[in-house]
């Protein structure tokens, strides 16, 4: 086995939620994923709230999913 030191910050550590001085590399890579994931989301929520998305119903939601369908198929 080998052993691998990173050196983080307080404030790191507490964004990834890193309570241990011991993990493993899939712990740690679970870890970066879902932080990225998180923050992806966030960012897209955020864009959503900008441009209006969020407000869309179901409805319409599924005419753009029928739209784009159409013009993929020619129809």
């Amino acid at each position: 086995m080998s052993t691998l030191t990173i050196t983080l910050t307080e404030e790191q550590a507490a964004r990834y939620g890193l309570q241990s001085d011991l993990i493993t590399l899939d712990q740690l890579v679970d870890k970066i994923k879902t932080e990225v994931a998180r923050d992806a989301l966030h960012k897209c929520q955020a864009i959503a709230g900008n441009t209006g998305l969020s407000e869309i119903s179901l409805d319409e939601i599924n005419a753009e999913i029928e739209a784009v369908r159409n013009a993929k198929t020619g129809h």
